[in-house]
C-alpha cells in the first residue's frame, strides 16, 4: 500500500512539474528577488518572454500580481502591482518596486508572483501566464 501511494505522489509531483513546464514554454517565465517575501519589502521581479515569443504569443501587456496561500490552503486574492504595455520586440521587462505592506494584514503567507499575459493570436485578444514559487 506504501509503494502505491508513493508512486501516485511521485506521478502527481511530476504532472505539476509538467504542467509548470507546459506553461514556461507558451507564456514565458518569471522571477522574483528576494524569495521570499513579505509586504513593505522592496523586490525586482523578472519577466523573460523568450518561450512565449518563440511560442507566437508575443505579450502585448503583462500584468504582475502577488497571490499567497491562507493557513486553510486556500489562494489569497491576487494583488496587482503593476500593468505594463510589451513592446513587439522586447524579451525581458524588469521592475523594481516594494510589495504592499497591507498584505501583511490579510492572514496569507507564501506569497508568489504572477506574470498574466495578453497576447493577439488571429485577431482574438488571448491572456495566460506563469507564477514564480519561492
Amino acid at each position: 500500500m506504501r509503494f502505491s501511494t508513493l508512486l501516485s505522489t511521485v506521478a502527481a509531483v511530476a504532472s505539476l512539474s509538467f504542467a509548470a513546464a507546459q506553461q514556461a514554454a507558451r507564456f514565458g517565465s518569471v522571477s522574483v528577488s528576494p524569495c521570499p517575501f513579505t509586504g513593505g519589502q522592496d523586490v525586482t521581479i523578472t519577466y523573460n518572454a523568450t518561450t512565449a515569443a518563440s511560442a507566437d504569443h508575443q505579450p502585448e501587456f503583462v500584468d504582475l500580481y502577488i497571490q499567497g496561500t491562507f493557513t486553510n490552503g486556500n489562494p489569497s486574492p491576487r494583488v496587482l502591482l503593476q500593468r505594463n504595455d510589451f513592446g513587439a520586440d522586447q524579451v525581458i521587462l524588469t521592475i523594481d518596486t516594494t510589495i504592499p505592506e497591507a498584505i501583511n494584514n490579510l492572514g496569507a503567507s507564501n506569497w508568489n508572483v504572477l506574470a498574466m499575459i495578453t497576447f493577439e493570436q488571429d485577431g482574438l485578444n488571448l491572456g495566460g501566464g506563469v507564477a514564480s514559487f519561492c
